[in-house]
């Protein structure tokens, strides 16, 4: 009996003191094995987001494959490399497989170059923080408009057989993206641009070179304005009544995104009146995200996120903390 007690107590001794010994020479773990980018530089940077949109993005003519006038793309074939901030990502919901990139090409410009970094995953924002500085290698990847908005990524069959420029694979982004330093909540390119109504409304400016770009308009949702509030939108997709909700005080309210009101792309539109003149912008927001079941405020606000133009300038938040509410006393 003595000798089993002595023999077990001598087993736990032993093992402690192995556990004890590979704990102490183990290294410290290799995080790179968790991350989803370059570990080794992507190259050189040897050009600009300005330039690879003007040699990409300008038309159809020359590109690799034109559906139409809105959604071509060429497959890039030698080795440039981009430089840019995140600015727009997907930690919300609201944007879908998305990144935006945006760079500056002097102190003095407001606007900034940007463009779309489209990435088959759904959950992005981890790796990809805002003010994030990355290095993106485009040998490989296609680079052109989808719906008229300049864009990285890779050819895919749409539901209705559409061969549309859509996300790259997430393996690539190990040979062709590489995080530069750390995230910088205070970048520069972090500051969205605020347009004038005079800049929206002239034609001139509903270019490939300014969309998208993060921007912040101001104004109120029509839809919720007056009498509007008691009158449902019905979905063109499902032909079904947008709910309208009501609250404690008796209040009818509306909310951004109703699911009955989806579209073929699984949005809903809604419409900012700008305060100073007729001017219009769309905010479109996706449908089952947190955004989406906010109740829409019937005061004026500001909205920032991600203007592109396609029919028109719309606007599509980041998060939540997109929507401001304005003080009384700006709305005069």
């Amino acid at each position: 009996m003595k000798k089993s007690i002595f023999s077990i107590l001598m087993f736990a001794a032993l093992s402690a003191f192995c556990l004890t010994g590979c704990m102490d020479n183990n290294d410290d773990p290799d995080l790179s094995k968790f991350s989803i980018t370059s570990q080794t530089s992507v190259g050189e940077v040897n050009t600009t987001i300005a330039d690879i949109k003007k040699k990409y993005c300008a038309g159809r003519n020359g590109a690799d494959f034109s559906r139409n006038a809105s959604n071509f793309y060429t497959q890039v074939k030698d080795s440039q490399v981009i430089e840019g901030v995140i600015v727009a990502n997907d930690i919300s919901g609201n944007l879908y497989q998305t990144l935006m990139l945006r760079s500056f090409s002097s102190e003095t410009d407001t606007i900034g170059d940007c463009i779309l970094l489209s990435i088959k995953n759904t959950c992005l924002y981890p790796y990809f923080q805002l003010g994030q500085k990355v290095k993106v290698n485009l040998k490989g990847l296609y680079v052109g408009c989808y719906s008229k908005t300049p864009k990285i990524g890779q050819p895919y069959y749409t539901s209705y057989g559409n061969l549309n420029l859509g996300p790259m694979l997430l393996d690539l982004c190990k040979t062709n993206i590489e995080l530069v330093g750390a995230p910088d909540p205070n970048a520069r390119e972090l500051k969205p641009w605020v347009p004038t109504d005079a800049w929206l409304r002239a034609t001139a400016n509903r270019t490939y070179q300014n969309s998208p770009t993060l921007a912040t308009v101001r104004g109120y949702i029509t839809e919720v304005q007056g009498d509007n509030v008691n009158i449902p939108a019905v979905g063109e997709v499902t032909g079904e009544k947008e709910p309208i909700y009501m609250d404690a005080d008796s209040v009818k309210y509306k909310i951004f995104a109703p699911e009955v009101l989806h579209d073929d792309g699984y949005g809903v539109d809604r419409t900012i009146q700008l305060l100073t003149n007729t001017s219009k912008v769309t905010l479109r927001t996706s449908t089952e995200n947190e955004i989406a079941f906010t109740r829409i405020p019937v005061t004026t606000c500001t909205f920032t996120g991600i203007l592109t133009y396609y029919d028109g300038w719309q606007v599509q938040l980041r998060a939540l903390d997109d929507l401001n509410i304005l003080p009384t006393e700006q709305e005069q």
